[in-house]
This record gives structure tokens, sequence and C-alpha cells, in this order.
């Protein structure tokens, strides 16, 4: 164990027995994490009756704790009240560091790795193109073609499911299981799962209600998908897809499927993380920072058009020749972060770090709005400026700031880095460019032809997202197709 005569990391003083408890909104708390690290440091200790969080907001610090000491930090709270209350076991992303972990993990893997990825490349390219031809028709359903598309391009690849419109059911279920999930790990029952025992009444009516809302929401994404593949693969008619691809591999002799439930598990994970958690609200924010600043429109415009002189759409091959539309991408991962609060950690034993101690059992909260909004990693951090990951002299250093080259900041630790990332980023990229390539994006005018801008107060909840709107600008081509 380590020398407990060394000092914790600073912190507010608390109240005796309860610490900080009261200190600590349920809603939104990485905002009041980024307000205690302007006082605190980049590394600070809160305390919630007996149970330390160790928050980190810095680049350094998440890096030297989550990457390099991997070992220790990879594994998950308990998170009970999502996991065992409301469902969420099958998620990757939740799992604690274990054997069902690295099944779960390897079998998300063997489908979604850099070489695996590739094949899907045509899926994709359908689906852009179905997502640009419904906006000319309806250049103000942006963001209903983002969910339809987005969830569409990872449901074929998962399960064969072919999506028609924006009423299927698949895609209604995802979006209010995604809804359903706003903290996790800061919820007093997640700090003290014992608390789970008792009615949940005590807590509200509001969480009794969102509780049986994630429950029925988490079986529609986590059972319901793969039951009806299952059914199709032994009466022959299942489609190519992942879910058939790991039934066939995993089937035994007598008819049974060798881990059935992290398969299960492993689908629902990736079409719920790498589309509606992540790539949805993303592509949401690159239309706003468009909007919101139209010389940096123009110059990826530009790029695009120079190399291909408007003879054809972009496609993924393209990617490596278009520097700033690359930048544009990691530029919007930094200056609207999905997951804000990221996914906490738990550390395994007792560590030091820079002459502090960090006790065994801690819960590790990986601020991601403070570590992208810190001034000595991202200076002016409110700006959205692309142009500081062309100049950067790490940015295309993956070992000295993996976070920027992945699809979720919130998980590159080697244990835990997004195996679902090169699906995530490909189809975030093939749709930005393929959007900067044909349409104009601009603000829809009110009835006095003024701009109405999108507001940028984005709602407090795990999965950020913020209501706006797309003016018939969109619809204006830059070039035929």
């Amino acid at each position: 164990p380590q020398n407990t005569k060394l000092p914790y990391p600073p912190g507010p003083a608390g109240l005796p027995i309860l610490g900080n408890i009261f200190q600590i909104p349920l809603k939104g708390p990485w905002a009041k994490f980024s307000e205690l690290a302007s006082t605190y440091g980049d590394i600070f200790r809160l305390s919630m009756i007996g149970q330390d969080l160790i928050v980190l907001n810095s680049f350094e610090g998440a890096y030297d704790l989550l990457h390099k000491r991997g070992a220790i930090y990879s594994d998950r709270p308990g998170m009970s009240l999502t996991r065992d209350h409301g469902g969420w076991k099958f998620m990757l992303g939740t799992e604690p560091y274990g054997e069902s972990f690295h099944i779960k993990r390897r079998l998300t893997n063997q489908s979604l790795n850099p070489s695996a990825s590739k094949k899907y490349y045509d899926i994709m390219t359908d689906h852009i193109n179905t997502f640009v031809l419904h906006l000319l028709r309806h250049p103000s359903n942006f963001r209903t073609y983002n969910r339809t598309y987005t969830g569409a391009n990872i449901m074929m690849m998962s399960y064969g499911h072919q999506v028609i419109d924006e009423n299927d059911e698949w895609i209604r279920n995802a979006e209010e299981a995604a809804t359903t999930v706003d903290t996790l790990g800061v919820h007093p029952i997640d700090v003290w799962p014992f608390l789970g025992k008792l009615p949940l009444w005590l807590w509200g009516p509001n969480l009794v209600r969102r509780i049986e809302r994630m429950k029925k929401a988490t079986y529609q994404v986590s059972t319901v998908p793969y039951e009806i593949v299952k059914q199709q693969f032994f009466e022959g008619v299942a489609v190519p897809s992942m879910a058939r691809n790991l039934i066939e591999d995993n089937l035994q002799a007598n008819g049974s499927v060798m881990y059935e439930e992290s398969i299960n598990g492993a689908l629902a994970g990736a079409y719920l993380g790498v589309s509606r958690i992540h790539s949805v609200s993303v592509l949401d924010t690159f239309v706003i920072a468009m909007i919101l600043h139209p010389e940096i429109q123009h110059e990826a415009q530009k790029a695009i058009d120079d190399l291909l002189q408007g003879k054809r759409l972009p496609t993924l091959e393209d990617r490596g020749k278009l520097p700033f539309v690359d930048a544009v991408l990691k530029e919007v991962l930094r200056w609207k972060p999905v997951l804000p609060g990221g996914i906490p950690h738990r550390s395994i034993e007792d560590d030091e770090y820079k002459g502090m101690y960090i006790r065994k059992g801690s819960t590790v909260i990986f601020n991601v709005l403070g570590m992208m909004y810190n001034v000595k990693d991202f200076p002016e951090p409110s700006k959205f400026d692309p142009h500081r990951f062309l100049t950067s002299a790490d940015a295309s250093d993956e070992g000295a700031q993996p976070f920027l080259h992945q699809s979720s900041p919130v998980a590159y630790t080697r244990a835990r880095i997004c195996p679902g990332r090169h699906v995530a980023l490909s189809w975030m990229w093939i749709t930005i460019a393929t959007l900067l390539a044909v349409f104009k994006i601009s603000p829809e005018l009110d009835d006095d032809g003024k701009p109405i801008l999108p507001d940028l107060d984005y709602e407090q909840a795990l999965v950020r997202y913020c209501e706006f709107r797309v003016n018939p600008g969109l619809s204006e081509l830059k070039r035929g197709m």
C-alpha cells in the first residue's frame, strides 16, 4: 500500500461525514467540476460520505493515470442505478474490468477493427447518398435525417436491418434508450449501491418513472433485435451482418450460441454507442459550427473543391488528402464534447501521483469538458478553430494526444479504447465531407430576413445536444449531383 501520510489531492472543504455531497449537482456536474478546477487545479478530490471522487481536468493527468497506469484505473465503479436498476448491463462502456468485459471487447473488435471496418464502406456510401438526397427535398429536416441514416448505417452493419424511413421502430427505440441516461456514477445509488436496496420511490416519482422508461427501452434495444436475427439465422434467411457472423462463429453442436449474452451486449452497445450516443450528436454540432463560422466552412469547401474539381463526391479514400476536413472533425469533437463528464473509472489499488495519495476504490472522473477547455492544452478553448490541429506539434502524434484521434475522448486508455471508433470516425468524416461538397450550410431566416442562429446552451445531460434549425440554404447546391 501507498504511504498514507501523503496528502490527498486538494479540494473544497465539506461537511462532517457527508463531505461534498451537496456541492455536486446531479444534473450536469461537469460544469461544476470545471469551475472547481479553476480554484483547486487540474486534479482535485471530492468526498461523498467516505467515498473519494478524484476529478481529472487536464490531458496530462488523464494520460498519466488512465493510459500509462491503465492496469490500475481501467475498472468501472458499480453504477448500480444505471446497470442494475436501469438494465444497461449490456453496454461494454459500463462493464467492470474483468472476464465479461474482455469477451465483449473481443467480440466487438472482431467486427469493427480497422481491417474489418473497410468492408462497411459501401454501406456507408449508400446511406450518405440517401441522406443527402432526402436533404435536397426537405432541407429543414436535417436533425431527423441525421438520426435516421446514422442509425440506419450501424443497424445494417450490426443486424442487417434495413431502415426505410424516420418512422422505423428500431430507430425510435434507440432514441428512447439514449435519452433515458443523463448521468453515470454520481448519483448516490451509484456511489453507494446498498442505497439501491431501498424502495426507489424514496428518491421521488421522477426517478421511478425514469428507471421504468430505462428498463423498457434497454430491453427493446439490447434483446429484441438479437432475438429477431437469431430466429432468422435458424430459418436460413438472415442477411450478412455482425449478428449473423457472431452467431455462426459461436454456434454449438447442440444449437446453443456460446457467449450469447456477451454477443447480445456487444451488438447493442455498437449500435447505441457508435450511432445514437455519439455520431448523431457530433454531426448536429458540426452543422451548428458551420452556421456560426462560415469562414471555416468556406475554407473546408475550397479544399474539397480543389481536390475533386466538382467531378465527383468525396470517398473515404480521400481522407488522407483532405487534412483540413479531418481537422474540422477533430475540432467538433473538442469544441462541444458529446460526453462532457466522461464515464467514471475506479482505482483498484492505492496509488501516488505527483506526491498525492489516491486510495484504492476511488471513483476517478475523467472530466472531458474540463480537458477540452484547459487553456494549457488548447489556447482560446471557446474559439472554434480547426487550425489548432494543423499547427500543433502533437497533432499527428497519437501516442502524445490519443483522445484527439478517437471517436470518443472518454475511452482512450489502452484497455478502454473504443473498439467502434474506426467505424464511427469513418461515418462522421464521410458525412461531413459530403455535406461540405454538396451544400452551403446557412442559418434559417426569420420573417424580417434576419438569420436565426442556433442556441449553444446544450442540454445538461450525459449526451449533449441542442435544438437548432437549418434553413433552405442547405439545399443550395454547390455542385450538381
